[in-house]
This record gives structure tokens, sequence and C-alpha cells, in this order.
């Protein structure tokens, strides 16, 4: 790997950061405004899981092998190919006239983040140094949420503008396809060219990159040692709270929009996702230095616990602004968690085969994406929204009460390991 500078904001990373901000933008377009598309061609809870999810099933097959292919043929081709298909799958969906023709597309954006995820966790690693690794990571993962902040907003508006009508009719009748034309009501053509364009200024943002990994080819020999080579063992655990953690924020992420069109009855369900997507951006300024300066798991554990906190809330406060208080903990709670979980894996990994860590600890993201999806829906179908918000809670409660036995267990281990003084 090559050595990283002792400075953050470097030309590399301005560039990584904004080809993110790109990306995200055109991925969380489609957060309050997909299940609303699913719903148009008749789907039901249920399938609007499975398929908002269904992207993370291509991730997850992927991932072992995205990493290994990050370490051996350099981060930059990979996240330009993640912009593509981001662009690709969103002009994708004006061919799609039935849910049956979701799943490529689903599974064509799928690919695009499980290798531009993958990458860019690696490429930032690559970057940084490493005694402000976690403030890096806290900056870069800002472009994210500033993403995450106004695609939403901004998606909703663009299908529900009625001054755009105009501009709707008129690529209707230019787009080959007629997914778009499903309903009158939104404005659907306009999305998919707003984040088709959107994902384009991705790729050319990341042919401006420097590839700054040497390429290692892998050595393994072997079944066992070629697993070894794709899987990470540091990264295992780090992973497996962040499935946890993702099996919450996404189910809100998902489910808020249909909650929203049944019991709160708000003009515009985006801002849900721009206070969320602000509070994380808040909440990552003060916890970089915080990450750098003390144990990960001292910031970690009480944004977990912020998490299933503010989403135990949303059962019991039935009052409709409390959704944005429920926004604003949920968004500070995972502006902490997500980039000290990144750190941990950086940390165990020690800065050997990233690609293989970053697509580990990225397999609890694909998991937690399906699942949040998938199993959330059913829950919902089976049963109603205070029972759906209780389960929720439950992910981070367990993610941090396994952190907490964890670092203790650790603790013990360091007490009782003998010093060279002492033999």
């Amino acid at each position: 790997m090559a050595q990283a500078s002792d400075r953050i904001l470097t030309a590399n990373f301005v560039y990584a950061s904004l080809a993110t901000l790109a990306f995200f933008t055109a991925f969380v377009l489609f957060f309050p405004t997909l299940p609303i598309f699913i719903e148009a061609q008749g789907g039901n809870a249920t399938l609007i899981g499975l398929l908002v999810g269904g992207s993370s099933i291509v991730s997850l097959t992927l991932r072992p092998f995205t990493g290994r292919l990050v370490d051996s043929m350099g981060r930059r081709r990979f996240l330009t190919l993640g912009c593509i298909l981001m662009a690709a799958s969103s002009i994708g969906y004006d061919f799609v006239t039935s849910t049956a023709g979701l799943w490529p597309v689903r599974l064509m954006a799928g690919a695009g983040v499980s290798f531009y995820f993958t990458a860019s966790m690696a490429y930032v690693a690559d970057i940084s140094p490493a005694a402000k690794r976690g403030q890096a990571i806290s900056i870069f993962g800002m472009f994210t949420n500033l993403g995450m902040a106004v695609g939403p907003a901004v998606g909703t508006w663009l299908i529900s503008a009625g001054s755009l009508r105009g501009v709707e009719e008129q690529l209707e009748r230019w787009l080959p396809g007629s997914g778009s034309e499903v309903t009158d009501e939104f404005n659907f053509a306009i999305l998919f060219v707003v984040a088709t364009v959107i994902a384009l200024v991705g790729v050319a943002l990341t042919r401006g990159l420097k590839e700054v990994h040497v390429p290692v080819r892998s050595t393994a020999r072997g079944f066992a040692e070629t697993i070894g080579s794709l899987i990470s063992r540091p990264a295992i655990f780090p992973a497996v709270l962040n499935f946890m953690i993702v099996l919450n924020f996404v189910s809100l992420n998902i489910f808020i929009p249909i909650y929203n069109k049944e019991q709160l009855h708000l003009g515009n369900i985006g801002l849900f996702y721009t206070v969320m997507a602000v509070a994380i951006v808040f909440s990552r300024v003060w916890s970089g230095p915080l990450l750098d300066r003390y144990p990960r798991a001292y910031a970690i554990i009480p944004g977990m616990g912020l998490m299933m906190v503010g989403t135990f809330l949303t059962a019991i406060v039935q009052e409709p602004w409390f959704i944005f208080v429920v926004a604003a903990m949920i968004g500070t709670g995972s502006g902490v968690v997500q980039p000290g979980l990144q750190a941990m894996t950086v940390d165990r990994a020690k800065g050997v085969n990233m690609g293989a860590a970053s697509s580990t600890f990225a397999i609890g993201l694909d998991i937690g994406l399906f699942g949040g999806g998938a199993l959330m829906g059913v829950v919902l179908d089976l049963t109603n929204f205070q029972t759906f918000f209780i389960v929720a809670s439950i992910f981070p409660g367990v993610a941090a009460l396994t952190l907490i036995l964890h670092t203790l267990r650790e603790r013990r281990a360091a007490a009782v390991t003998p010093t060279p003084e002492g033999g």
C-alpha cells in the first residue's frame, strides 16, 4: 500500500469525495420514490422490501470476489465501474413495466454498490494518514451523507412537482421505454434521467483519480487459502456489528414513506431523510477526532444506544412531528457508528489486504440491506407499524450489548497478559 501523506485533504481525497457524493446521491434518489414506483406496479410491503433490499443479493454474491479484485487490479477502475452500473440501472427503470422487470435493474444497482463501496473504502484507507484515520473516514463519509441529505428530498420533489409535468411529458416521449408512464400522478421519467446524469458525473470524477495502490496478485493455493484471501478474518467482527446496525437503518429508510402515507400524512417525507442525513453530517464532524482520541468502542456504543432508543420511541409517540426527532436521533447515532466500525475494520486488518477487509465489512451491509427489506417487510405485513418499530429497535441494542461484552473480554485479556519484565 502506498504511504499516505500527513494531509487529509489531498486532490485524490477531494475527487474521491465528490465522486462519492455523486454516486450516493443517484443511489438514494430512489429511497423514498422506489416504494411508490413498486406500489404503482401493484406491489405490497413484502415485495417492496424484497425489491428494495434485492440489490444486496448480487452485492453479497460479488463482495468476496470484489475485494480480491480491488486488491489485485487496483481501486480506480472499480470506482468507475460502480458509477457506470449506477447510471445504467437508473435509466433502466424506464424499461420496467411490471414488478418482475424490476429484478434485473435492482441486481445491476447492487453490483454497482458492491464495486463502488468496496473500492472507495479501500481507496480512502490507502490515502489517509494512519494517525488521522478516524477523522479521514468521517470526513469522507460526510459526502455519502450529503448525498443522503439532498437525494431523498429532491427525489420526492421531482416525482411530485406539478410544475414539472410539461418536462415529464416531453421526456416520456423521448425515452425509449415506458416504465415512467406507469402512472400519470408522478414524474418518474424526470427521476430516472436526473439520477442517470448524476451517476455519470461520478464516472467523470473517478477518471480524475490517481491510483495509489500497488496491485498485489494473490498467491493463495488450495481451497482454504483461496477462501482466506477472499474473506478477511479480522473484519468479520465489525461486519457482524455492521449487519445489525444496517438492519435497523435500512428497515426505517425503506418503510418510512409507507408509514407516512398510511399514518403520518406529512407533505414531503423526503425531509425525514434530510434531517437524518444532516444529523449524520454534524455527528461526523465531532465524532472523527473523538474516534482517534479514544478507543473506538467508547464512541460506537453510545451511538448504537441512540439508534435503539430513537427507533423504539417511534412505536410509542404517535405525533407526526416526532418523526423528525427520530430522524435526528438515528442520524446522530449512525453518524458515529458507521465511521467507527469502518475505522475498527482498518485497525484490525492492519493495512493488509484492504480490499478483502473492505468487502468482508460490506458483506454485513449487504445482508443487512436484504434482511432489513425482506424480513421487516414480512414483519409489517403480519403485524403493524408499532410492532415493526419495536422489532427494528432490537437490532442496535443487540449490537451494543455484543460490543460491550467483546470490549470487556479484551480488557480482561489485556489485564492478564504478562509484560516482558514479568515474563
